[in-house]
């Protein structure tokens, strides 16, 4: 299985980043080969990477973006292209969470996009979670589709992907919107005082993590740490249904 999916990699696929770090059991997804991630491993365009339960993977991005995704999260990476005008990263998230450190490093301005089955989050900030579920709603009866953006520096503009004429909301850090089937993306409100300190740790302990390595790359060194608060910054700001994640305290970077 290994043999193939080396051999597959040797035909002429863009690269689009590779794995950081990672906890538990994380499989990328290839031309129907199914390996187990490692750190290290270089991702391509059209991979898919899937992480079980209480597992969680960092990636870097070829443009120095980075991604956490949650446990049970399934993500395709669509699109990773850097040119002498353009940068464009297109992601499809099919299930969990994923968070978005979109780099803003160098030129041009990045077009940044995490598409669910109903909502397109577009970066016009650096950091943002972006997580899509099923779970039911009491105050949506026949809806079983939700996407949730909660913006922590920025902003990021939300619409719904299954009726683009109902417009966009613009949701500035510190604030999350929900997205409801066909409806139209939520109001943003407030995340809250625990979400947003949640976030905050996140981003400052992937920016100590980079200071202490000395490079961008450094900020992989801290991937662990980041991905302790992404589930914090979503859950304690109320936008996961389900009651699915638990809540946890940012690491420090010596944990």
């Amino acid at each position: 299985m290994l043999t193939m999916f080396i051999a597959n990699r040797a035909m002429a696929q863009t690269p689009a980043g590779s794995v950081t770090t990672l906890t538990g059991t994380v499989h990328v997804e290839r031309a129907g080969t199914t390996v187990p991630a490692t750190p290290g491993m270089a991702l391509d365009v059209g991979d898919r990477i899937v992480t079980g339960a209480n597992s969680r993977v960092t990636i870097t991005l070829t443009d120095n973006s980075k991604l956490e995704l949650d446990e049970s999260t399934s993500l395709v990476i669509d699109q990773q292209m850097i040119g002498a005008n353009s940068r464009n990263t297109k992601l499809s998230l099919f299930t969990g969470v994923v968070r978005s450190f979109v780099s803003f490093t160098s030129s041009p301005t990045p077009n940044f996009e995490v598409h669910t089955p109903n909502a397109v989050a577009s970066a016009r900030g650096t950091q943002y979670d972006t997580g899509t579920d099923t779970n039911e709603r009491k105050e949506y009866k026949d809806c079983r589709r939700f996407t949730q953006v909660s913006v922590y520096d920025g902003t990021v503009e939300v619409t719904n992907a299954t009726n683009p004429g109902a417009g966009s909301v613009q949701v500035p850090a510190g604030h999350k919107t929900l997205v409801a089937c066909g409806f139209v993306p939520e109001a943003p409100t407030e995340i809250g005082a625990a979400g947003a300190a949640a976030g905050a740790a996140a981003a400052g302990a992937a920016a100590g993590a980079g200071a202490i390595a000395g490079s961008t790359a450094g900020l992989l060194v801290g991937g662990a740490i980041i991905v302790g608060g992404t589930v914090g910054g979503l859950a304690a700001g109320g936008v996961i249904g389900g009651g699915n994640h638990t809540p946890r305290a940012p690491k420090s970077p010596n944990q």
